[in-house]
């Protein structure tokens, strides 16, 4: 309770002093119909109420220096307590998504603090401001259960883009339609309490964003290396990003994307990898905006094959008052997990879907 009276009063202290403070809501119903899980149990349906994103985006200025803070307020973790046993706590890595100061110098940026990483594309900004209704593999995206009915066997990808880290970048303007950024920040798996890495290398990481034909195609390239070393073992990570931004015509936008993440292990000299490619379509029509996206993926485990993904998701945005910060949602997503081998050889097929209806809040609450 001590820490998230400090979380609000560090955040009403911090509305008061930033000039721009944007809420961002997003609420949703989701409905999981009875499906068959990889082992051929049968898995139960569910019907949530989820909070997808509830978060405070803060901008000011220090000077030439602008602070730009992201504020988490529902991004819990469990803790298991000896008294109470398990429970959701909020912590300042969970509660802070980024918080950094950058200055300006010439063509140049110079930014320091927890930063927003330069990996997982288009696709990871749009999950984080909950504009998806379906997150690729290389994202960490969930499919249906290994496992039957228990809770937590949920399919992931074996190597998932990293959250935000501590470090500092430098950002070069080539041109107003043209940047490039370095970045050098903490290994992807660290933590002050020194239980899961031995933080004794950095993550580096290079981007660039273009746009052309007026904005008409928009595309980034990013590269990063880095280390998740444990007591164990070492490991040298990849995470690769590409995609475009299109906009053929007018209310229409399509993006195009391929991330390939991979973990090579030192110790065993094995290596695991994620890739996914994905597009995804949107297309205004007054209040209406249908979207469709669709995804290739596969996964690999130490060397061997481990399954691939084929995913799709169709929604209805809706925006009845352009001037309205509501907006309002349906979506159909349909994850299938196929070709299962070597560890999960033998595993069947398992298709998840989910309807989900909800809304989303964008504002500034200062205002």
């Amino acid at each position: 309770m001590k820490k998230l009276l400090v979380m609000a009063a560090v955040t009403v202290a911090a509305t008061n002093a930033f000039a721009g403070v944007k809420l961002v809501v997003r609420s949703d119903y989701v409905n999981t119909p009875a499906y068959d899980a990889a082992n051929g149990a049968e898995t139960a349906g569910t019907s949530l109420f989820k909070p997808e994103v509830a978060r405070l985006y803060l901008t000011g200025m220090v000077g030439d220096a602008t602070i730009d803070a992201g504020l988490n307020l529902r991004q819990f973790v469990v803790e298991d307590d000896t008294l109470s046993g398990p429970q959701k706590v909020m912590t300042v890595d969970k509660f802070v998504e980024h918080l950094t100061i950058s200055k300006p110098m010439g063509d140049f940026t110079f930014t320091a603090g927890k930063m927003w990483m330069n990996v997982g594309g288009f696709e990871r900004r749009a999950f984080y401001d909950g504009d998806t209704y379906l997150t690729s593999l290389a994202n960490g995206g969930e499919g249906g259960r290994l496992l039957g009915a228990t809770p937590g066997s949920e399919n992931e990808g074996s190597v998932v883009t990293p959250e935000n880290m501590s470090g500092v970048a430098a950002a070069y303007t080539i041109t107003p339609d043209h940047k490039v950024e370095f970045q050098l920040a903490n290994q992807t798996n660290s933590d002050s309490d020194l239980l899961t890495s031995v933080n004794k290398r950095h993550t580096m990481g290079l981007a660039y964003w273009g746009s052309f034909a007026d904005k008409m195609v928009q595309t980034y390239l990013s590269y990063t290396i880095g280390a998740a070393d444990t007591v164990a073992a070492g490991h040298e990570q990849t995470f690769i990003g590409a995609g475009f931004r299109l906009a053929p015509m007018e209310n229409l936008t399509v993006d195009l994307e391929y991330l390939a993440n991979s973990d090579k292990e030192n110790v065993g000299d094995t290596k695991s990898e994620t890739t996914s490619t994905f597009v995804e379509a949107r297309y205004k029509m007054g209040m209406w905006v249908p979207v469709l996206k669709y995804e290739m993926s596969t996964d690999k485990a130490a060397d061997e094959d481990n399954f691939k993904r084929d995913a799709w998701a169709v929604a209805l945005e809706v925006v009845p008052k352009a001037e309205d910060a509501f907006r309002y949602h349906v979506a159909y997503t349909s994850i299938k997990d196929k070709d299962f081998d070597g560890a999960l050889a033998g595993a069947e097929d398992t298709t998840k879907s989910m309807i989900t209806v909800g809304f989303k809040y964008v504002g500034d609450i200062v205002k």
